[in-house]
């Protein structure tokens, strides 16, 4: 005996599937936004590494396009997480009291931040050279 879905359910399925799709859709927005505005100046618009505050910079920027190719074809997600929220220290960023993104992304904020720093790591992961 075939045992028939109510419409509303499959309706219910199809609006949560939607949602669903849209949130991912707006979480890359939402990486891609946070990007362009903390990162960009200096990695560039692309990420690599050439952004107009990078040429100041005694030590150029990284090419975050590159990460997964320099780790052996991976993406070093744990390292970027950490080096966004401060615990692998970058000398260009400045010290932890006075990181270049401010308290945006530090250790006392990770937290509250979390979903929009793991939104910048979905975004350059999308970045990635294949």
């Amino acid at each position: 005996m075939v045992k028939m879905i109510p419409a509303r359910w499959l309706m219910i399925a199809c609006v949560t599937a939607a949602f669903s799709a849209q949130a991912s859709g707006q979480n890359a927005d939402v990486g891609k936004t946070e990007y362009q505005s903390s990162c960009a100046a200096c990695h560039g618009t692309d990420g690599k590494g050439d952004g107009p505050v990078g040429k100041e910079l005694k030590t150029p920027p990284t090419d975050l396009t590159i990460l997964a190719k320099n780790n052996s074809g991976v993406f070093p997600y744990e390292m970027v997480y950490e080096t966004i929220d401060g615990r692998h220290t970058i000398g260009s960023h400045g010290t932890r009291e006075m990181p270049v993104w401010g308290y945006r992304f530090g250790p006392p904020e990770a937290f509250r931040y979390k979903n929009r720093i793991l939104a910048v790591i979905n975004y350059l992961k999308q970045i990635q050279q294949k």
